[in-house]
């Protein structure tokens, strides 16, 4: 017997041992009582068919759809990271007029704030934008860094925007954070472009990047297409080009698997600077081809690292071939919290290449400075320089206080 067929009995059983449908002579009772039997007989008989329904045929409540975790849109996640500085300089310089003089001052440094968020699983951005506080300079932001980037794999990367050149080991590994590297400046040959540099450290465009295995270790490549140089060593174009020329060139580097932290390798870069009017000798395009070389071993405590770069110049309006070299040389190491360095800085402008006249100088230069670790993002730094210029020769100190936050 099943279950609702027993309830229904006893509920039967119920209603006859209750004293309203008790027996007796009054009809209408009776009549009432053979109502009740009729409706517990209807209702046994309605559970009695569901109860026989198969388990295919019964109505379920509708079920909601399960939502695919993969297929949720998600939110950019963005990291705000940052780099400052703050230094005292003092500086004793003598002229080759004969003239001497001395200077101390506080400064601040940079500011830099550096943004990374990822888009997609594959795509992600990263900014660095850079406050500089120049003496009587309106203090506005530059934008160093603005990068979109897809990743299809190790080997194969594309980035588009605003970033840093493939040319040299320094320039893409420390960037603008001070903190990040073990000097208070960037060597002579990679000085920024609006402080007296050299080369172009900035490329406006695309970036192809990826790592390859190789016999006895891996090959990281880095190039660029991009916006040439402008009339000025000084200008990075960002939303032109003066000439329908670009920029190309790359450079890779072989890391040895059997010594970690040993790299060496050379970068090639292929421009075509446009001409200057109402400059003397800049009247037409100059093809500019730099090629360098560098070899590195940074694995704790050691640092060594060795950099050249050859810029050689072809001036259509003189038809003259200039070449201007430079090259460093830095070691270091750590000692607990301790970091004592070596650098030796070395510039050959030429003399007769207009494209640098009055710019910069030829220049020797060698640095002893001590590194600190006063906690783990603050590092106190304290350098000495002698520098060898065209026009004069100086000392110079520096304590500076570098951060990450």
């Amino acid at each position: 017997m099943d279950k609702n067929r027993a309830f229904a009995i006893v509920l039967f059983s119920l209603i006859l041992a209750s004293p309203r449908f008790s027996y007796g002579d009054d009809s209408e009772r009776i009549r009432e009582l053979e109502q009740k039997v009729e409706e517990l007989t209807r209702i046994v008989n309605e559970l009695s068919a569901r109860q026989q329904t198969p388990p295919a045929v019964r109505e379920e409540p509708a079920v909601p759809e399960e939502i695919n975790e993969d297929e949720k849109p998600v939110a950019p996640q963005l990291t705000l990271r940052g780099f400052g500085h703050a230094q005292y300089d003092y500086a004793q310089t003598n002229f080759s007029d004969g003239t001497a003089g001395d200077t101390n001052h506080f400064a601040n440094g940079e500011l830099d704030l550096f943004i990374t968020s990822r888009v997609a699983e594959k795509i992600s951005f990263l900014n660095e934008t850079v406050f500089e506080f120049k003496e009587g300079a309106s203090h506005n932001p530059d934008v160093e860094r603005l990068l979109l980037k897809y990743e299809a794999n190790n080997k194969f990367n594309v980035s588009i925007g605003r970033g840093h050149t493939a040319l040299g080991y320094w320039n893409q590994t420390f960037h603008h954070g001070t903190w990040l590297q073990t000097t208070t400046g960037r060597p002579a040959i990679y000085r920024l472009e609006d402080h007296g540099g050299i080369l172009p450290m900035h490329f406006v465009g695309l970036e192809f990047s990826g790592t390859l295995d190789m016999p006895g270790g891996t090959l990281n490549y880095v190039s660029n297409l991009a916006n040439g140089r402008g009339e000025i060593a000084d200008e990075v174009q960002m939303s032109n080009d003066d000439n329908d020329s670009k920029m190309a060139g790359g450079m890779l580097t072989y890391k040895v698997a059997a010594v970690e932290g040993l790299g060496f390798g050379a970068n090639y870069i292929r421009d075509i600077i446009p001409a200057r009017a109402g400059t003397a000798n800049r009247g037409g395009e100059i093809d500019e081809n730099l090629s360098g070389a560098h070899i590195f071993y940074v694995k704790d405590p050691f640092e060594v690292i060795l950099e050249g770069q050859l810029i050689n110049h072809f001036n259509h309006a003189t038809g003259l071939r200039d070449e201007t070299v430079g090259a460093y040389g830095q070691l270091a190491c750590k000692m607990g919290k301790y970091k004592p360095y070596l650098r030796f800085d070395w510039l050959n402008i030429s003399d007769r290449d207009p494209f640098y006249e009055g710019l910069v100088e030829d220049e020797t230069s060698h640095t002893l400075g001590l590194r600190y670790d006063l906690t783990t993002f603050n590092a106190l730094k304290l350098e000495y320089r002698h520098s060898d210029k065209d026009n004069s020769r100086s000392n110079e100190a520096t304590l500076q206080s570098a951060f990450a936050f």
